[in-house]
């Protein structure tokens, strides 16, 4: 570990410490901060200056065998909480979640949990944790290490089942945190929309800690730009998944195209109302077109017009603070929009219009064409 407790009980780091300063602690005495025992001081020319328990030791944090990116990163934002004023402790225990999270303080009587995470761990693991953390009334706070930042450009980045894991939801718009140790800084990643492609459309921001303080981590970021470049990977999107034959894919895929074969229709040719951009999906790992599909066959191909139409929820997994999207919802919302059906009433809506499967590709890219210039007149993606 990079910290440790002196004799006086205060938090002493050698992170960034000479050699020549390190041989001078030696003769110091050193205390674990979570289980008190001693520590020794090690270091030498191929190893970096840290504080470490003797081999007998059972403390919980030997064993957990934290990285060198993770313990530069916790004190790296403790020395930046710290010098904001804030009350803040590194490894504090509760023992009525047993959970240690990285870092704790109170603001303004709000209880914060900030976990640096850098290890890849199983998504219910982050979901377990994070729901002692609310049930405690603790709001948990994670910070993704940038091991798990993948940037395909300036504006669009991967997400997994991992990363997608930590996405927030305030003020209309869902955020990621990343911190980059070895250049104390931030990678704020907000406004993330979904079209469809692997890649997701974000804002992307680099904001070193000696410019940005704790509580504009929580303010939102909104970068206007035009929708052109959104509607273009769109449109991308959609040429891609009609006329590139994907030979290998995923169990999901090939079950979808078994399911439309079974039902006697090629996913190559379905309607374009299965291909909707929606704020929502960001939140679900399943392509738009999947789910889409599933919900216009099984619930509103074979209505006849006038006929009641209800989809049933998605299950989807909660935001860390705990929002779930109607994704069912904004998809009947859109459809309404677009006179496939219409509202008679709260949460009733009945079918208007007869929409089918192509059975040529020039109709159905040209049903797109149309589908794009319908979204633009009504503005649904925002930035």
């Amino acid at each position: 570990m990079l910290y440790a407790m002196n004799a006086e009980g205060e938090l002493y780091s050698l992170y960034q410490r000479t050699l020549k300063e390190v041989d001078s602690l030696r003769m110091s005495l050193y205390f674990c901060p979570v289980c008190n025992e001693p520590l020794q001081v090690r270091a030498g020319p191929k190893t970096i200056p840290h504080f470490s328990h003797f081999p007998k030791s059972d403390c919980t944090f030997k064993q957990r065998g934290e990285t060198v990116e993770h313990e530069k990163g916790k004190w790296a934002l403790y020395q930046w909480l710290k010098g904001q004023g804030y009350q803040v402790q590194l490894e504090y225990y509760l023992p009525q979640i047993k959970q240690r999270p990285d870092l704790w303080l109170n603001v303004k009587n709000k209880k914060i949990a900030i976990e640096f995470q850098c290890a890849s761990i199983p998504p219910h693991e982050i979901n377990k944790r994070t729901l002692c953390y609310r049930k405690a009334e603790v709001f948990p706070l994670w910070i993704l290490g940038t091991k798990h930042f993948h940037k395909s450009n300036p504006h669009q980045i991967f997400l997994n089942d991992f990363s997608r894991t930590f996405l927030y939801y305030w003020k209309e718009q869902y955020q990621l945190f990343f911190f980059e140790a070895s250049q104390s800084r931030f990678i704020l990643v907000s406004n993330i929309h979904s079209t469809g492609l692997r890649p997701i459309h974000a804002d992307i921001r680099y904001v070193p800690l000696s410019e940005f303080s704790f509580s504009q981590l929580f303010r939102p970021h909104r970068h206007h730009v035009s929708n052109e470049r959104l509607f273009l990977e769109i449109e991308k999107s959609w040429y891609k998944n009609r006329t590139v034959y994907q030979r290998k894919v995923g169990s999901e895929e090939q079950n979808y195209r078994q399911y439309l074969y079974l039902k006697g229709y090629h996913f190559s040719l379905i309607p374009s109302i299965c291909y909707l951009p929606l704020p929502g999906q960001v939140q679900l790992g399943t392509k738009p077109y999947i789910w889409q599909t599933r919900l216009f066959v099984d619930h509103l191909l074979h209505l006849p017009i006038g006929a009641p139409v209800k989809f049933p929820p998605l299950n989807i997994s909660p935001t860390l603070n705990g929002y779930v999207p109607d994704l069912s919802g904004q998809y009947i919302n859109m459809l309404t929009q677009l006179n496939i059906i219409e509202k008679t009433g709260e949460n009733n809506y009945i079918k208007k219009k007869q929409v089918l499967f192509h059975t040529r590709m020039e109709d159905a890219l040209e049903d797109d064409l149309q589908m794009l210039h319908k979204l633009k007149k009504l503005q649904r993606i925002k930035i």
